[in-house]
């Protein structure tokens, strides 16, 4: 009965490790470009929760939340040149077009850029509000080589105490493979 229980016991502090115990749930799939902690809260969500590059296809992408409105999206995209190759002004300016458009496609106020990390990558940040107050993004942009990560974290009423914690423990914690 004692092997038992101490079996049980070292398969729930097994269970509980890969969880990510209290922290919450790492992601870490075989192939996926990046690893990443999440809220436990959060699931995968297969419906469509929009799209951030019109006309581009992600390389990778998974989107994780409480449902198709309350998400935390993080995907790859693969660039035709080599962001070193590429002036940080140029490189700016194209970040910036790429997010005003996308505010502009939900209806939204012009977004407010800061400087953030993803991770340990330099990552400049945008948030935005949609014009009726309804919806909140935040969208995290970074470079490595031929390839951008993308962070898109929204959120309404209903996810305001969920997905801007679980936005901030995925930025925090994001490293590419």
């Amino acid at each position: 009965m004692r092997a038992l229980a101490a079996t049980v016991l070292l398969i729930a502090v097994a269970l509980l490790a890969a969880c990510g115990g209290e922290d919450g749930t790492k992601f870490d799939q075989q192939g996926a470009p990046f690893t990443f902690s999440y809220p436990k809260d959060l699931q995968k969500v297969f419906a469509n929760t929009g799209r951030e590059i019109q006309g581009l296809n992600p390389e990778y992408r998974v989107a994780l939340g409480t449902d198709e409105t309350n998400v935390v999206v993080v995907a790859t995209y693969k660039l035709a040149k080599d962001v070193r190759k590429v002036s940080k002004t140029n490189l700016s300016i194209a970040v910036e077009r790429s997010a005003r458009a996308l505010a502009r496609a939900m209806n939204a106020e012009i977004p407010k850029k800061s400087s953030t990390d993803l991770g340990e990558l330099p990552a400049t940040q945008f948030e935005f509000v949609t014009k009726d107050r309804s919806l909140t993004t935040r969208l995290v942009y970074a470079f490595q080589g031929k390839t951008q990560y993308f962070v898109r974290c929204q959120w309404n009423e209903s996810g305001k105490d969920t997905i801007p914690a679980a936005c901030d423990q995925v930025t925090k914690t994001f490293a590419p493979n």
